[in-house]
This record gives C-alpha cells, structure tokens and sequence, in this order.
C-alpha cells in the first residue's frame, strides 16, 4: 500500500477529531437512553392493556345468559 502525503487538507480532517467523537458518545447515549424509553412505554401500554382486558372478561356476561334464577340440581334425594 502506498502511504498517502500528509497534507493541510488531511490534517484537518483530523482536527476536531476530539470534539466529533465526543458528539458521537453523546448521540449514542441519546439513542440509547431513547430505545430503552420506548421499550419500557410499550411494555407499559401492553401490560394495562392485558389488565383491561382480564378485568373486562371478568365482569362480561354474554347476551341471553344473564342469571336470573339459581337452580339446585340433584339427581338423588336428600338423606336427613
């Protein structure tokens, strides 16, 4: 491989090198900190939901089965 010259115009490419990286950290920290948010609200929204729902069977009574009266049914009698 044949070694590039080094010149003004690649030495300051190289510049700020310092102060890019440090952005860089700074921006996957954002990314980070932002993708854990997200998880945890969808786990969030997903967990209420699954509650609603356990709630809502719970308490549903379909069409035309409403209880309206008990019945005891025994097929033998009773001994006293």
């Amino acid at each position: 491989m044949r070694r590039q010259k080094i010149s003004a115009g690649r030495i300051a490419q190289h510049r700020n090198y310092g102060d890019i990286m440090a952005r860089h950290e700074r921006d996957v920290k954002l990314k980070r900190i932002t993708r854990i948010f997200i998880y945890f609200i969808l786990i969030a929204i997903i967990t209420i939901v699954f509650f609603f729902v356990r709630r809502w069977e719970k308490n549903y009574v379909p069409k035309g089965k409403e209880v309206t009266a008990f019945v005891n049914d025994v097929k033998a009698p009773l001994k006293h």
